[in-house]
């Protein structure tokens, strides 16, 4: 959380002068530095190291996770499996392996480039506005990349009304600082039809944040992954995270999901593609979706499917 957002528990001055030393979060405070090295880059009369002390202490409570009983938890997710909204695809086949992910859950969609990681969350997040009338969505694009032109295939080859572009928003982020910021921002509006989250794609954002010697990029990569699962629990929607891969090994041909074998854990779902072979006589492409790990529904064989000018078929 930026720590902007803890004032008036921590004084604006000092908020001010951590943020001119590129202190912004309490992830900064926490684990950038220790205390006494944050106090001696401040200004003269800021704070006595004993109230940074304190201050770091009030900020690390109030962006700690409430506790709950496991009653309430219990009332939640009952609550939350009544209101569940299953993803579509528009594929028969599909859809039956995706059942279940709808709502409340933060899904990861891994694959190599052109194994059709973003044509099927784009068609997920369609299908959902054409099915859910009530509902908003929006495409945190991190690359620049994000296609109009893909987005009238879908609707032109599924016969999906246009209107349903009324509730479609696209953003720009080009780092973890946008991204979250634009999360605080849509968490304090507290839209009720917000439904559908697609952030494509997550690998840009905090792979050049990992390193091997130094524990801030994961600390970073948690918060983050914290705020996303808090987003989807309290707005009742359906995230979707696309990542890249990386490889296995030196000299290995096999591909993994990138960010290191801790991200598959912050997620509820992970879901790998791969693009197979070319149809004869057509442009079309066949892939296969298996789904590596979820807490909500069991892993399982591919299941072929088909793209053809960016709509989802059968294999």
């Amino acid at each position: 959380m930026r720590l902007s957002n803890l004032v008036p528990s921590l004084p604006a001055p000092l908020v001010a002068s951590l943020e001119a030393n590129g202190i912004r979060t309490e992830v900064d405070l926490l684990f950038s530095a220790p205390t006494f090295d944050i106090f001696k880059r401040l200004p003269p009369g800021t704070v006595t190291p004993q109230e940074l002390i304190n201050y770091t202490s009030v900020a690390a409570e109030l962006c700690a996770a409430p506790g709950v009983s496991a009653y309430e938890v219990f009332s939640q997710e009952e609550a939350a499996r009544s209101n569940e909204i299953e993803l579509q695809s528009g594929n028969s086949e599909l859809d039956a392996l995706l059942q279940g992910l709808g709502g409340r859950k933060v899904i990861e969609i891994s694959g190599d480039k052109g194994s059709g990681k973003s044509v099927l969350a784009l068609n997920l997040l369609l299908h959902h506005l054409q099915s859910c009338s009530g509902s908003n969505a929006i495409w945190i694009d991190t690359t620049g990349e994000f296609s109009p032109e893909r987005t009238s295939d879908i609707l032109e080859a599924k016969q999906i009304p246009t209107s349903v572009l009324q509730r479609f928003q696209v953003s720009l982020a080009f780092d973890i600082s946008a991204v979250q910021t634009l999360l605080e921002n849509l968490h304090q509006l507290n839209d009720p039809h917000l439904r559908f989250l697609v952030l494509d794609c997550i690998t840009p954002l905090l792979g050049p944040l990992l390193s091997a010697v130094s524990a801030q990029g994961h600390a970073i990569m948690t918060d983050f992954m914290r705020q996303l699962q808090t987003f989807a629990q309290n707005l009742g929607a359906t995230v979707i995270v696309i990542n890249n891969t990386a490889s296995t090994g030196i000299g290995s041909s096999d591909r993994k999901p990138a960010l290191g074998p801790s991200f598959i854990l912050m997620t509820d779902t992970t879901l790998w593609l791969q693009r197979n072979q070319n149809v004869e006589d057509d442009d079309s492409l066949v892939h296969s979706i298996s789904v590596l790990k979820s807490r909500s529904i069991p892993t399982c064989d591919p299941v072929p499917f088909r793209i053809s000018n960016n709509a989802l078929y059968p294999a």
